[in-house]
Order: C-alpha cells, then structure tokens, then sequence
C-alpha cells in the first residue's frame, strides 16, 4: 500500500513559513545540486526520485508542497502553515490509487475533513464528510462548484461519472482530486515543470 500527500497556502514569502514548520517537525528542505533526473537509476542528485518532495513556491499566491510517497508530515506542516496565514491550508491525500481526501486548516486547528472512500482506510464516514457551503465559503466559489465532489462512494464504485462534462477525471478516479482543486482556485503543479523545483525533507540532528 503506499499513500501521498500535497499541501497548498498562502503566504507573501511562502518558504519561510514552510522551513518553519518543517523545523518544528525536526526535518529540514534540503537543496539539490542538480535537478536533472537520471533515468538509469531513477534518482536525481543521487535521491531516489519517490523519496523527493517537489514544491511550487508563489509569493501571493498559492504555493504548494507534493511530499515524498509515504510522507506522514502533511498534516502537521499544514496545521502550522495555517498559524501564519489568514487564509485557509489544505492537504490533499491519496490512499492506494482507491481513495482520496482532504483537510482544511485554519488557525492551527482542523475545522473540515474528506475522504471519498472512507471505508478504505477505515474511518468513520460521518468523520470523513463535509459542508459543501463550508469549503465554498472558504474558498470563495460557488457552492454547485464543490458539491459533485463531496460525496461518499462504495469502496469497490468504479461507475460513479464524472462531476461536471469537461472535467478530465471521474469521480471514481483519485485523480479527480485536481479536479476539485481546479474548482476551488487550486492548480496541480506537474512536479519538473517550470516553477517547481524537487527538494530532500531529511530528520534534523538533534545534538
């Protein structure tokens, strides 16, 4: 089983706030000397590539953090990003290539929580649902925007359509999550292209 996680906020100097947080969980960003990826040894400087995190830094507007595969660090980095911002942080999550979800954080507390197959992962569906009205609001779309998104689906549901025609994923899909960031002012950065760099998260030495 293998899970991923990205993290979006906002912030006049998003990197600061970021190795913050990342201090406060006893790791640190460490820069690669190159960001060429090596297709012989699926590494780029000598890091394996799953075991990199690629950020999308824009001051003023929404930067975003893809941590490595497996990474338990999304919640905590976005419960205190949002200490730093008044404007929303929400993780994204990925279980398996069968589920996803998302967080949303304001103030250092969690106030929304999604899973579309909650049952995958074990939880309990009522924990795992939210206020349509509550994400619009806090993102400032539309309502009928979010709602198609915000629903629970059968663990085995491979049927379930799409949201809206023009979107590229199906609900069933767990890529529909960019989808969904689409609708609340969110962008998937491709991790490589331009604008994004990849960085190493290493456990800091404690002395």
């Amino acid at each position: 089983m293998s899970s991923s996680s990205q993290v979006f906020w906002k912030s006049p100097d998003p990197e600061s706030p970021l190795r913050a947080a990342l201090a406060g969980a006893n790791t640190q960003l460490q820069e690669l000397a190159s960001q060429q990826w090596d297709p012989k040894t699926a590494t780029i400087d000598g890091i394996r590539d799953v075991q990199l995190c690629s950020l999308a830094s824009a001051p003023n507007a929404w930067s975003s953090l893809l941590l490595h595969l497996n990474s338990r660090l999304a919640d905590q980095l976005a419960v205190t990003l949002s200490t730093t911002t008044d404007v929303p942080v929400i993780g994204f999550y990925e279980f398996d290539q069968l589920a996803w979800g998302f967080s949303v954080h304001e103030r250092g507390h969690s106030i929304a929580q999604f899973w579309n197959r909650p049952e995958v992962l074990e939880e309990d569906p009522y924990r795992c649902r939210v206020d349509p009205n509550l994400i619009a609001g806090l993102f400032g779309v539309g309502v009928e925007a979010v709602s198609p998104y915000l629903n629970h689906l059968a663990p085995d549901s491979d049927e379930a359509g799409k949201a809206f025609p023009e979107d590229e994923f199906s609900l069933g899909d767990h890529w529909v999550r960019c989808d969904f960031m689409r609708r609340l002012g969110l962008r998937y950065p491709n991790p490589g292209e331009t604008g994004t760099r990849y960085v190493f998260i290493k456990e800091r030495r404690v002395n």
